[in-house]
């Protein structure tokens, strides 16, 4: 019993800490680009993310972490290649106060990952957003819950980037814990303040003003549906997801669908995915789309990739994308090839 009180209390500081980290090597191979120079071209990268939680009582945790980035190409060639981190870097990754403020509502505070469920056609998780956010979750039933998420953020991103990102998220999830579970996600994402990210090179492929900022406005309208069931012993995930910036009239639609086979996050488990999307200029803010994909907006295609967990913290995947700008007459492809290690 004085054991249990003890633990309550918070105990020392080395009792309460707890280390994560995740290593990533990756073979990129890119070939057909629609631009005069280096259409075709190879890379290797490396990316090291280290830190630690604290959690002083059961309803804090402290989080600070840092990252390193090394590879083949230099830092000069971030903006060509479109990528959304340096190529050779060492920063922090993650700093940040998480507080259970009653069994059914969270705060969270600082730089971390956005606390919204997003597909990677809108949001790159490898980003780290600085803002402040409160979840909510109301159970339904003995299965079924429903979740609500507001915060205000700074969008963090390369080259001194001050965007504003305003959200609101609500998720409606049906069979939790048994065979099937359905999933109704809606958001909201109103970003401001962009003009420094196209006139630093990141406005990627949406459509420039003769300032150098964005030349919308964008709010975006997401909605997206999953369903999880099992198959012969894997557990298969399918999910549609439909985006419309509503500030703009034409050129605003985005959409992806997703069917992911297995889990290479297991041990000895294996992982089939495909997914398919086409974006049109306006639909999303290209700056903060997954890089994995060449193109962000004003584009159409597909990628598949097959994964291997060999035990739950280490895994091989390799992913093939092709894909083709509206302006472009034919596709480009691109192969990653990534052994991640997470301890």
């Amino acid at each position: 019993m004085a054991q249990d009180e003890d633990a309550q209390a918070g105990g020392g500081f080395g009792d309460d800490l707890e280390w994560f980290g995740d290593l990533r090597l990756r073979g990129d191979f890119v070939n057909d680009l629609p631009r005069p120079v280096d259409k075709n071209f190879e890379r290797g990268m490396a990316r090291l993310r280290a830190g630690a939680w604290w959690r002083p009582l059961a309803e804090l945790e402290f989080g600070l972490a840092g990252k390193g980035n090394l590879s083949t190409d230099g830092d000069s060639k971030t903006r060509f290649n479109l990528d959304n981190e340096l190529a050779d870097d060492i920063a922090l990754d993650e700093l940040y106060l998480s507080v259970e403020v009653t069994d059914s509502t969270g705060l969270l505070v600082g730089q971390t990952l956005l606390p919204l469920e997003l597909t990677p056609m809108v949001w790159d998780h490898d980003l780290r957003p600085q803002g402040v956010s409160m979840k909510q979750r109301f159970e339904v039933g003995t299965f079924n819950s429903v979740e609500t998420t507001g915060g205000v953020f700074r969008g963090n991103h390369l080259y001194g980037d001050n965007s504003q990102i305003r959200a609101l998220q609500s998720a409606l999830r049906i069979g939790e814990g048994t065979d099937y579970q359905y999933d109704l996600v809606l958001s909201y994402l109103d970003f401001n303040d962009l003009d420094k990210l196209g006139q630093q090179g990141l406005g990627r492929t949406n459509l420039l003003a003769p300032d150098g900022g964005l030349a919308h406005d964008f709010n975006l309208a997401d909605v997206q549906f999953s369903f999880r069931f099992g198959l012969a012993g894997f557990p298969v995930t399918a999910r549609a997801n439909a985006v419309k910036n509503l500030a703009v009239g034409e050129d605003g639609w985005g959409g992806r669908i997703d069917l992911v086979i297995g889990d290479s996050f297991r041990n000895e488990g294996f992982e089939l995915g495909f997914a398919t999307q086409r974006i049109q200029r306006e639909a999303l803010v290209g700056a903060f789309g997954d890089d994995d994909w060449w193109f962000r907006t004003r584009m159409r295609g597909s990628a598949v990739w097959l994964g291997y967990g060999f035990s739950e913290s280490l895994r091989l995947r390799l992913s093939g994308f092709s894909e083709r700008l509206d302006v472009a007459p034919d596709h480009n492809e691109r192969l990653l090839l990534d052994l991640e290690w997470f301890f």
